[in-house]
């Protein structure tokens, strides 16, 4: 029986860029996956996916109107989105928010369905590493 040997992005589901990059006006990055060898592109240099074919979160990343997903984190696999144009404020964004949650039972125990909103910002990556500290014993030969 024939074995097939998997590449480490099946499994993680990231992809690993080479080297080699090009760059395009649209301010997409084009690389190679240095596991599976396909053709991967990213936009904003922490996501890489594959290059061929649609890919619905950089659709959806693009869209001026704002919605919210529900995710299942566990799958890495969009359930539904939903616009809240339709909704006059914030307070009543919340109160969709909440709607949502109960009825996709998100705050049970064991539930992997986590609701991202499209308005919230990421958090700023560190761009390096901060400076390690230096740990000195007191009767160290290094201290003297």
């Amino acid at each position: 029986m024939p074995y097939v040997a998997l590449s480490q992005c099946w499994f993680t589901r990231q992809h690993q860029p080479t080297a080699w990059r090009a760059h395009e006006d649209d301010g997409a990055i084009y690389s190679i996956c240095r596991h599976c060898g396909r053709r991967i592109v990213t936009y904003g240099k922490h996501r890489w996916s594959i290059a061929d074919g649609l890919d619905v979160t950089r659709l959806a990343e693009t869209v001026t109107t704002r919605f919210l997903t529900v995710l299942d984190s566990a799958d890495e696999l969009v359930v539904r989105r939903f616009t809240v144009d339709h909704l006059p404020d914030e307070e009543a964004i919340a109160a969709f928010k909440l709607e949502l949650r109960e009825r996709y039972a998100m705050d049970e125990p064991g539930s992997d369905l986590t609701l991202l909103d499209s308005a919230d910002k990421k958090a700023d990556r560190p761009r390096k590493a901060p400076p390690m500290p230096v740990r000195r014993e007191p009767d160290s030969p290094r201290t003297a």
